[in-house]
């Protein structure tokens, strides 16, 4: 119990450390840094991703119905 509350305490005392240091900063550059980089990408969001998927899906469906459907007819004639 004792290393516990050893640990927590310098857990503590680094990250008042971090806090009061310029790693803060470097830390919220590197995130502003990354953001930018993503913003530069053409990249979709996970709901956008998912609705084409879904229509992919229908798609896909809809041209198997219609090749049994050609099948089908081509039988018959």
């Amino acid at each position: 119990m004792i290393a516990k509350e050893i640990f927590d305490d310098i857990a503590a005392k680094v990250g008042n450390i971090i806090q009061d240091s310029p790693i803060k900063d470097v830390e919220k550059n590197a995130k502003t840094a990354v953001t930018a980089a993503l913003s530069h990408l053409d990249l979709v969001t996970r709901e956008e991703f998912d609705t084409q998927q879904q229509m992919i899906e229908h798609l896909l469906t809809e041209i198997a119905n219609l090749r049994e459907e050609i099948a089908r007819l081509t039988q018959q004639a």
